[in-house]
């Protein structure tokens, strides 16, 4: 029997579009100060935090509601991958400036992003698809665990530096720790999920 047509306007798109989107404000966000200047008062640092939160959850959420309603299609699986380079990448990039992130692991990462994506949109072109292997899963996990991880540091820097909270201080110490063991994480599996790639789909180059 042949599957009906899934529209590409399903509420798993739906989610997939909202981490797009989100981009671009969590940018902003983290960016500017959306209060005096320095961090106290800095209140839009936990609305990102929120933020990035909700767009991670849609991250684990859109594909189980794809494969639930039957509502998988090409785009979305091209998409997904996309949507978590975007959002990974484009605050990592922040977060070197901030001194969360050591360069040469952006350098790593985004040399590992570009060569996959590149690798993706050829096989695209040639009407197939490439799926998140095990590896690139949890490469994500990892990666959006980081980015909520640090943008909740720097959330309690807001509160301790506002007077909010003078616990604070002590939890950023340790949630400061876990941002790096996240971050060192998420390369090994950056690394190793990139490697995995490229030997399943070596034939690929070959072919030209």
């Amino acid at each position: 029997m042949k599957r009906p047509k899934v529209s590409l306007i399903n509420l798993a798109n739906m989610l997939t579009a909202f981490r797009i989107l989100s981009v671009p404000f969590l940018v902003y966000l983290i960016s500017i100060d959306s209060g005096p200047p320095g961090l106290a008062g800095d209140y839009g640092k936990i609305v990102a935090m929120f933020l990035a939160t909700a767009a991670g959850i849609t991250d684990f959420v859109d594909g189980l509601v794809a494969r639930r309603l039957q509502v998988e299609t090409k785009l979305g699986k091209f998409l997904d991958p996309v949507a978590d380079k975007l959002l990974v990448c484009s605050l990592f990039v922040l977060f070197v400036a901030d001194g969360f992130v050591a360069p040469w692991i952006l350098i790593v990462m985004l040399f590992r992003e570009f060569l996959i994506l590149g690798l993706r949109m050829h096989m695209a072109s040639e009407g197939a698809v490439l799926g998140a292997s095990n590896w690139a899963k949890f490469k994500t996990i990892f990666q959006v665990s980081a980015v909520v991880a640090i943008l909740l540091v720097r959330s309690l820097q807001v509160l301790a530096l506002s007077g909010v909270m003078t616990v604070a201080w002590v939890s950023m110490i340790y949630y400061y720790q876990v941002t790096q063991a996240l971050i060192l994480v998420s390369l090994l599996f950056s690394v190793v999920s990139g490697a995995e790639y490229f030997m399943e789909h070596w034939h690929v180059f070959k072919r030209g």
